[in-house]
């Protein structure tokens, strides 16, 4: 595999990619499906790996989601592969999210919140100064970013998850019921998880009204979670029910991301040391909080049309 990965890198003008889709087939086992889930989200992350280092906001992106489309897929599996398995791999993981994760942030906070409230609001010095401050800060996070990519510390990540896959270096961990059930086939897997992460979903979203922003911000999980799974079996079921499902829960999301650029916000701001007092950061979280009141407002229709949505997995 790792010479598949370093293809990756080698086809001249870097670009971002998305991922591919992962093609599964009911015949095969539950470990042939989690090695070629785990093996798609680092492919996914390796070809974004030129377009981080050119510093391209797509490119980031899309590594970001490519190592949590991976930590899901180990989140998904843990009933078959339990977390002891794969816990300095998560470990890895983690600290390379320390590094994808601000650039990310502040990325969408200056493309997907400065730039409209700033189309608003365009003679407002007090933000046209903190954008050039934002803009200052989000760069040498991309240059911290870009150090550590080229640190040793990520190509051992690389080869370390590679081996792990390889080898299947997990069976030194499992018993042999645990083993037996990873033989099985993958549909007696995916279709109760699926069924399990879905019930979860329903019952905080029917009480969505009542919910504080904490749980709503786990209400937030439990659908990613969600989404993603679904994401990883798709191949597995009717594909027009797949696509409704997937761009209702998408709409889900949507809405419920405010609450998530909310904190974000309020923790970058922190970040550029703007205090509560200051004009600047009065209109910011002015601006957040009526996305927000939209969005819940919204959130009653959105969650009725993903309700009626058909479970792809019940057909």
């Amino acid at each position: 595999m790792i010479n598949h990965l370093k293809e990756c890198r080698s086809a001249g003008i870097p670009h971002p990619v998305k991922a591919s889709p992962v093609q599964l087939t009911a015949a095969a086992c539950s470990e042939d499906a989690f090695i070629a889930i785990i093996s798609a989200c680092l492919n996914h992350a390796e070809a974004n790996h030129s377009a981080v280092l050119d510093a391209q906001v797509e490119g980031v992106h899309q590594m970001r989601v490519a190592f949590r489309r991976l930590r899901s897929g180990l989140k998904t599996f843990r009933l078959l592969i339990p977390r002891e398995a794969s816990t300095v791999l998560v470990e890895d993981i983690r600290w390379l999210n320390g590094y994808l994760g601000p650039a990310r942030d502040w990325d969408v906070f200056l493309e997907e919140g400065m730039a409209p409230m700033l189309a608003h609001f365009p003679r407002k010095r007090g933000l046209l100064l903190f954008r050039d401050k934002a803009a200052a800060i989000r760069q040498r996070h991309y240059q911290t970013l870009r150090e550590a990519l080229e640190q040793s510390h990520y190509a051992l990540l690389l080869q370390r998850l590679t081996d792990w896959l390889d080898h299947r270096t997990w069976h030194s961990s499992l018993s042999d019921k645990q083993r037996t059930r990873l033989e099985e086939p993958v549909l007696n897997f995916s279709t109760p998880l699926l069924e399990r992460t879905h019930q979860r979903v329903t019952r905080r979203g029917e009480m969505f009204a009542k919910l504080p922003a904490e749980e709503r911000h786990i209400l937030r999980i439990r659908i990613k979670e969600l989404r993603y799974a679904l994401d990883f079996f798709s191949s597995l079921y009717p594909a027009p029910a797949v696509k409704a499902y997937l761009g209702a829960m998408s709409h889900l999301q949507d809405c419920l991301g405010i609450i998530n650029d909310i904190m974000v916000a309020r923790r970058l701001l922190d970040e550029a040391k703007l205090t509560t007092a200051s004009a600047a950061r009065q209109v910011i979280e002015g601006w957040y909080g009526c996305r927000l009141d939209v969005h819940e407002h919204q959130f009653a229709e959105v969650w009725q049309q993903y309700q009626q949505c058909k479970c792809p997995w019940k057909d």
